[in-house]
């Protein structure tokens, strides 16, 4: 089964358009992948979904509905210690679950991720991890 790790900025998405219309939520209720994350990615969603500019387009029913399911139906994990850093502190909570789950992809659409290509490059040849955008992702899992 494949395991993926998502980033914020798509979990992001997956809230502005509602679980019930995005495609990645559809096709994890859909057992079509493992949806890998931790407590602390968790709590860096619902930080950033309270912030009031996204509050004006995200109800809060709504990222605390995310956050729920998450928390209980998703694979928690507790982050690695010993991960490569990227450009962004804030990523780093997304690879060190990455890096602990072994999982197969990180999912984004953050240019930090993909324009840093010596840590896309380490991922991949050092825990065979994949970074790609939502749209190569689910290309692959229908």
């Amino acid at each position: 089964m494949i395991r993926a790790v998502i980033d914020l900025t798509e979990l992001v998405r997956v809230a502005v358009q509602g679980p019930a219309r995005s495609l990645l939520f559809q096709r994890w209720e859909a057992g079509a992948f493992v949806w890998v994350t931790s407590a602390e990615m968790i709590a860096q969603f619902e930080e950033v979904t309270a912030r009031p500019r996204l509050q004006r387009r995200i109800r809060a029913q709504v990222s605390a509905r995310i956050a729920d399911v998450l928390s209980t139906c998703a694979v928690i994990v507790t982050p690695a210690l010993k991960f490569p850093h990227g450009r962004d502190v804030e990523d780093d909570v997304v690879i060190a679950a990455a890096v602990a789950a072994r999982v197969d992809f990180i999912v984004t659409a953050d240019r930090d991720w993909l324009d840093d290509l010596a840590l896309v490059a380490r991922l991949r040849d050092d825990w065979n991890i994949r970074v790609v955008r939502l749209s190569e992702f689910l290309s692959m899992i229908q």
